[in-house]
């Protein structure tokens, strides 16, 4: 993949993950909803939705699985940089490489136990809902596939393509995250 065809990539990556920024957005809304309202209506009318707290834990589920595939892409997971920072380029994209190998591995493997999991879920049905639980574990199919994606970009850029200086520390410290927005489209 040449640089163009990169920075292609990396422009619809921006984009799709802007739009999961939003999507995690619609979801804590209406989970807030969910919540509150059955709260209002327990508390003041003796009466609830039956299905508002279950369907809040599975939106809650997808939130936390969607903004990990936000933190892969804007590198925003904890880390330690401090020997990292110490090193010369060389020993930079040595660590660098280990780390998106080893997130890979952590992925595949998030994968292959949300693929068993769907699939020995599948006949079994939530008890509020009457939806099946292999719907769950499809968040983390779906998280996986698109962090792996993120991770073979990453690697990809670091080895073939030439990484700068910053793509060499992955992580951000909590002083820079506000410059890091502003910079932001």
């Amino acid at each position: 993949m040449k640089r163009g065809a990169l920075a292609g990539f990396d422009r619809a990556a921006q984009a799709f993950v802007r739009r999961l920024e939003s999507l995690i957005g619609a979801i804590l809304a209406l989970m807030v909803v969910l919540v509150f309202g059955n709260v209002v209506l327990r508390y003041g009318f003796n009466s609830g939705i039956a299905i508002s707290e279950e369907t809040s834990r599975y939106l809650f589920i997808w939130l936390t699985f969607l903004g990990a595939i936000v933190a892969v892409h804007d590198h925003e997971h904890l880390g330690v940089d401090t020997l990292v920072k110490m090193l010369p380029r060389k020993g930079k994209v040595f660590c660098v490489v280990v780390s998106e190998l080893l997130m890979l591995l952590a992925v595949v493997l998030l994968f292959w136990g949300s693929w068993k999991q769907t699939l020995i879920n599948m006949a079994t049905k939530s008890p509020v809902a009457q939806v099946p639980l292999g719907l769950i574990y499809i968040a983390g199919l779906v998280a996986s596939a698109l962090m792996g994606i993120l991770i073979l970009r990453n690697l990809h850029k670091i080895l073939f393509v030439g990484a700068s200086d910053e793509d060499l520390v992955l992580t951000v410290e909590s002083e820079d995250l506000s410059s890091l927005k502003a910079k932001r489209p």
